[in-house]
């Protein structure tokens, strides 16, 4: 049996009221039995779907889109390749195809691509991180969806921009017409910028007829 031989964890961590996409409902995390007082500890979490590391799949921006359970597992698995593109992407600011055209020869149909724009380690509750963040603009997803990549993920709050539905929409319309699912917030280290090809797990929860999930992002080295 084949192992990895090195396993990264690039999902962000959540906590009781942990930065999300402005607008959605806090994330609240309570203790709802005490080991002090019942012998066990046990915990209550209301969060959004759409916050911390999840994915978003068409039903998302689509009335009729696939809902996630509609998603086999395996969708949610494969090569993966990232994109260092922190040099040059600007804040608050659309990803452009010239952009990606330094790093699409690595592409190959069924990849799932990561974007990695610095913005991973910024999470917190400042300007720059919830409104300011680098994002897909419509030619850039469509370059990613012609190259037949079944996946997309961001280290920014989201694929869309903030602040208008001509920013926060082209992104995610481009990808997940095509049912190519998204992966928002994610914590890329500096080890993986090094171009080479490693496989992505992205399991989302099993939760029937939602428009996105949870996931814990995890990169494989073999």
């Amino acid at each position: 049996m084949q192992v990895p031989k090195k396993i990264y964890d690039i999902t962000q961590p959540l906590f009781h009221n942990c930065p999300g996409y402005p607008g959605l409902e806090p994330t609240i995390l309570t203790r709802s039995f005490q080991h002090s007082v019942h012998g066990f500890n046990a915990e209550i979490l209301t969060i959004n779907m759409h916050s911390g590391t999840h994915l978003d799949v068409p039903f998302h921006f689509f009335a009729d889109g696939k809902a996630l359970d509609q998603f086999p597992i395996d969708t949610f698995a494969g090569p993966c390749v990232i994109f260092d593109l922190s040099k040059s992407v600007k804040p608050d600011s659309a990803i452009t195809p010239e952009d990606l055209k330094p790093h699409m020869s690595s592409v190959s149909k069924g990849d799932i691509v990561l974007l990695h724009t610095g913005y991973g380690p910024k999470r917190g509750f400042s300007k720059e991180y919830l409104l300011e963040y680098p994002f897909v603009g419509g030619p850039a997803g469509e370059m990613l969806a012609e190259a037949g990549v079944k996946g997309v993920g961001t280290d920014a709050l989201s694929i869309g921009g903030f602040g208008s539905p001509e920013k926060a929409a082209p992104g995610h319309l481009a990808l997940l017409s095509k049912d190519i699912f998204l992966i928002e917030e994610l914590l890329i280290p500096k080890e993986l910028l090094d171009g080479k090809k490693r496989f992505l797990t992205a399991f989302p929860l099993p939760v029937q007829g939602c428009s996105g999930a949870l996931v814990r992002a995890v990169v494989m080295e073999f």
